[in-house]
């Protein structure tokens, strides 16, 4: 079993197998498009509370070998126990800390990508810095042009310049040379946990919203360009649009939507496409996705790694294998987010997206350029000429393989009139051999008389043996099923936590790694943890003795009159 511990400043702050560095809370919220967080709370007796710098420590959390966030605190507060509380964001902040300066860029995606990334890396410190990565998402022509006349910082440009145009998830994997950022179509690792019902799925919750529906939708494409009076090729405010090849509309729709929630309205302009062509067929897949509204899936999971099983932890990022038949969930989803309590991971959950399954946070992304781009057909005359030649060479070996093939039926007709012979001589044989043995061993009805009466015993007997066995069966299927409601009534396991305590009753007891604590209609009132005991309310009615057997004790008690005597009492001789 990986164990998970936190390291501030590479100093350890937390680790499971030592109490004095405890804490409260460790859950991490990864997110597939955002930024990941993380929420770090520690008692107020951690040793380590005042190493903790908000914006300048580096808060690594590792599980196992493998680091699962890296980051810095954002800040800081406490509660009425003086517990203290940090919310911290991951590395991929810090793109936010430097400034992109206005430019004007022509190359390839790629290229624009490690501009950005030049520009951030000159402007911050060592740590801060990144490398650039996998690179999937591409474009048609390996060409982009873009310009921007205003300071924004790295990762609003970034997204700005290439991810609401181009699609595609940022990445930050950590490495033993550093940080190194990939940009992504499609995430390149899966799972190898899976989840299933019965096995590891604890619950699924899935709503759908339906406020995105439209049934109407306007598509704009590239800025129409013009020359102007000196010559030069300059942007239109006009956009390229579907009417040419529309029955002269601009908009599409959806007829048998629009008559169940009437008409509802919306743009989306695609920046990159310039042929109405494909302006027509982008829109068409976009509106199918709007029609049918927004479904959230978030299920609810146990981590096996977390239970000592060899196998790898689920993250964002990664797909993952969901089988949940009464939920109607069966494939291979992209696990969108993830939020993992570490020390209580029977809440952990995952919320998955594929085809037709968007996130509720998407619908957020309103009139933003979201697409896939679509190959042009510009410049394709030589593939379709290539693919004419594959098709006529294709036909040629067409027309051989049915030659061989009228020379192959020939031949299995042979061999089917010499099969029939050889079936006839065995067939004959065949009757030679009854004739015989009907004059020499019993006939088949003395044979069937027999075989009747002895099929007739055993059945006898197997009836009798089965309902002896059923009968023990069901008795001890009555026995286990009764002892395991009493067991689960007492005793209930949560992941990492033990409740104990009969269902319904308002007294609990709940035994984790880290502490005893009693509940009360199901708030804490006491809890025992490291070797402290701390309880909300205490009523003692006798005495109330501080002390031990070698130095003796100090004996608080009441008096009759109201007040309080405290005695001296000496160690035992």
């Amino acid at each position: 079993m990986s164990i998970f511990r936190i390291f501030v400043d590479g100093q350890l702050f937390y680790h499971p197998q030592l109490s004095q560095l405890a804490i409260t809370e460790a859950k991490l919220s990864e997110d597939a498009e955002n930024i990941d967080s993380l929420t770090l709370s520690a008692p107020f007796n951690h040793p380590y509370l005042d190493s903790i710098h908000p914006m300048a420590s580096t808060i690594v959390c590792k599980k196992g070998d493998a680091t699962v966030f890296e980051g810095r605190a954002l800040n800081d507060g406490s509660d009425f126990y003086n517990t203290h509380t940090w919310t911290c964001e991951s590395a991929l902040a810090y793109l936010k800390d430097s400034q992109q300066p206005p430019f004007s860029y022509k190359g390839t995606l790629k290229g624009l990508l490690e501009y950005f990334l030049s520009v951030h890396n000159k402007a911050v410190e060592e740590k801060k810095r990144f490398k650039l990565g996998n690179i999937t998402v591409t474009d048609n022509n390996d060409y982009i042009s873009y310009s921007n006349s205003e300071y924004s910082c790295t990762l609003d440009a970034i997204k700005s310049k290439l991810i609401n145009t181009h699609g595609g998830y940022l990445m930050v994997r950590y490495t033993d040379t550093g940080k190194v950022l990939d940009y992504l179509a499609e995430f390149n690792e899966r799972a190898i946990q899976s989840v299933e019902y019965g096995k590891n799925l604890l619950d699924v919750k899935i709503s759908r919203d339906h406020t995105e529906r439209i049934t109407a939708l306007i598509p704009l494409g590239a800025k129409k360009k013009t020359t102007d009076e000196e010559g030069n090729e300059v942007e239109s405010d006009e956009r390229v649009d579907i009417t040419s090849v529309n029955d002269g509309l601009n908009y599409i729709f959806d007829e048998t939507v629009a008559k169940e929630i009437g008409w509802i309205w919306a743009t989306e302009a695609w920046d990159d496409v310039t042929l109405p062509g494909n302006l027509l067929r982008k829109a068409k897949a976009r509106l199918a996705e709007l029609i049918a509204g927004i479904t959230s899936m978030e299920l609810t999971i146990v981590d096996e790694s977390d239970t000592g099983a060899n196998i790898g932890s689920i993250h964002a990022r990664q797909f993952v294998n969901c089988l949940s038949p009464p939920h109607g969930i069966d494939g291979r989803y992209a696990c969108m987010s993830k939020t993992v309590d570490y020390l209580n991971p029977s809440g952990n959950t995952i919320t998955i997206g594929a085809s037709g399954i968007k996130l509720t946070s998407i619908s957020a992304k309103q009139n933003e350029n979201i697409t896939e781009l679509t190959d042009d057909l510009i410049g394709k005359t030589a593939e379709i000429q290539g693919a004419i030649a594959k098709a006529n060479a294709a036909e040629a070996t067409a027309k051989d393989a049915k030659e061989a093939t009228d020379t192959v039926i020939d031949d299995i007709t042979a061999l089917q009139e010499s099969v029939r012979e050889c079936y006839s001589e065995i067939s004959k044989t065949s009757e030679e051999i009854r004739l015989t043995v009907r004059e020499e061993y019993i006939s088949r009805s003395e044979m069937a008389t027999i075989q009747q009466d002895f099929q007739s015993t055993i059945t006898q007997n197997s009836s009798e043996i089965r309902m002896d066995f059923s009968a023990v069966t069901d008795e001890l299927k009555d026995n286990i099923a009764t002892n395991q409601e009493l067991l689960e009534e007492y005793i209930r396991f949560k992941g990492a936590l033990i409740e104990l305590g009969k269902v319904g009753n308002a007294f609990t007891a709940e035994l984790s790694n880290n502490e005893l604590a009693f509940k009360e209609n199901g708030q804490k009132i006491a809890y025992i943890s490291n070797n402290s005991l701390v309880i909300t309310n205490a009523e003692i009615r006798n005495k109330l003795s501080l002390g031990n057997e070698t130095r003796g004790w100090f004996d608080f008690i009441p008096r009759n009159n109201g007040n309080l005597s405290i005695k001296w009492r000496g160690p035992a001789s």
